[in-house]
């Protein structure tokens, strides 16, 4: 860095700054809802982008000094989070040794990811009070161990919670072995190139998404398995054990969509809300999910979920919040039965009543009040203060 650092740094702020206000074209695009509510939850998703990206390119990327931080949270969403998940990711290096130690907790299934490999729930090795530790490496270790690939790798962590005003989460940290030396301060360069770097990242991913949920808008209120073909990954499938589902619901508040299914035998499942900008509808004070260990099943096994705009009066509903588009996200994850059919069907809301069964079982308005009161204390408990 040449002594004129003043006219760098302001040149790389004007372009960062210069850099959010193009990107934030993304929430006007003429694909999207021109309606007030979705307009402004674009404009809110690509905002919620700069905290996200700057954690990822500048605060947390340094793999000799790693560190565990959440991806997602109530206010910072992105491709279609999953209000049961806990999403901890952190940047690691092929080139050196390091340990996760924690406790497993209570939650209904984990999943550790780190570059190449994976180890999920059943297959974590657990002391008798849940205490664990993990090894990544390039060299095989004894024990829990994921093998990094060389150069840099992501660690990401998954956490499923069933019972969410019960389950206590993990407790983790993450240390590089040998690391004793605090970070050096931040310069000039570095942060010139990670502002660039988070800048290219947000408008990046942040357009990823909203072209993941136009590829599903040709098949409206439809179940579609799998991932969009162009996905060249398989979003881990096959890591995580899962079997997923998209359906791009679109319905009116004079409307009902009835999703129903008798679900396979698994570890677990789910059904999450999400809006045209891949992000869940609010889980805090909404039902925007559903999993197996919240929703009601049915005397005969089935399960009947229906999105709506006003309280269909049955468990399980997901609560458009006020939108008219957006995709429902389902997953079976370590199915031991075979996957069934999914269906969907969109109704009048004066004739939901006679589209399901005339048994099926149905919600108080005080058992509405409870649900949603036991929700909030669980989104507490997970994201504690």
């Amino acid at each position: 860095m040449t002594q004129d650092h003043n006219a760098a740094l302001r040149a790389a702020w004007g372009a960062f700054c210069d850099g959010l206000k193009q990107a934030g074209e993304l929430a006007f695009s003429e694909t999207a809802p021109d309606t007030p509510l979705d307009r402004a939850a674009g404009l809110e998703y690509v905002a919620r982008y700069i905290g996200k990206a700057l954690n990822q390119k500048h605060e947390f990327n340094d793999p000799l000094y790693p560190q565990l931080w959440p991806l997602m949270t109530p206010t910072s969403k992105s491709f279609g989070d999953n209000p049961d998940c806990t999403y901890l990711v952190g940047v690691v290096s092929g080139d050196h040794t390091y340990r996760i130690v924690g406790n497993r907790g209570s939650v209904a299934w984990v999943s550790f990811i780190a570059g190449p490999s994976y180890l999920n729930n059943a297959d974590l090795e657990t002391e008798w009070d849940g205490a664990f530790s993990i090894t990544l490496s390039q060299a095989p270790q004894p024990g829990n161990w994921l093998r990094l690939a060389p150069g840099d790798n992501r660690v990401f962590i998954r956490q499923f919670f069933g019972h969410w005003d019960t389950e206590e989460p993990m407790r983790l940290e993450i240390q590089r072995i040998g690391q004793q030396e605090p970070p050096p301060p931040v310069t000039p360069d570095r942060l010139i190139g990670d502002l660039q770097q988070a800048l290219d990242w947000l408008v990046e991913d942040s357009a990823y998404w909203v072209k993941w949920i136009e590829y599903y808008r040709d098949f409206p209120n439809q179940w579609v398995a799998g991932v969009p073909r162009w996905r060249d990954d398989g979003g881990h499938a096959t890591e995580l054990g899962r079997a997923l589902h998209f359906c791009q619901w679109n319905v009116q508040p004079d409307e009902a969509l009835i999703l129903s299914v008798r679900p396979p035998e698994c570890a677990y499942w789910n059904f999450e809300l999400g809006n045209y900008w891949m992000n869940s509808v609010d889980y805090r004070y909404r039902l925007s999910s559903l999993n197996d260990r919240q929703a009601s099943v049915e005397r005969d096994g089935m399960v009947y979920v229906v999105v709506s705009h006003a309280d269909p009066g049955i468990p399980n509903w997901l609560d458009a919040g006020g939108h008219t588009v957006g995709l429902v996200n389902q997953r079976w994850v370590e199915a031991r039965t075979e996957i069934p059919e999914l269906k969907a069907e969109l109704v009048k809301l004066e004739d939901l009543a006679r589209a399901l069964p005339a048994d099926v079982r149905r919600m108080t308005p005080d058992g509405r009040r409870d649900q949603l009161r036991r929700r909030k204390i669980g989104v507490e408990r997970r994201f504690a203060v």
